[in-house]
């Protein structure tokens, strides 16, 4: 037989995983994890990501960081 106590625990955890699960607190499928992003800024990481990807960092070192972040810096966006 179950006491109040045990009554009252098996409640409140119930209670607990319904509003974890509860799709009120889903998140919205979006590229941008919940950020907002402008358009500029999405055009830019592409173009800036896409002049990067060649110069990989095991055979350039710290060439395609300079690059991206230089082409960043020339959309007048942080990295």
């Amino acid at each position: 037989m179950m006491t109040m106590n045990n009554r009252l625990a098996a409640l409140s955890f119930g209670l607990a995983i319904a509003a974890v699960t509860s799709p009120s607190l889903a998140q919205p499928d979006n590229n941008n994890h919940g950020y907002p992003v402008s358009n500029a800024r999405a055009e830019a990481l592409r173009e800036c990501n896409a002049r990067a990807q060649p110069y990989l960092n095991r055979d350039w070192g710290v060439r395609q960081d300079d690059i991206y972040r230089a082409c960043m810096a020339e959309h007048s966006q942080v990295e």
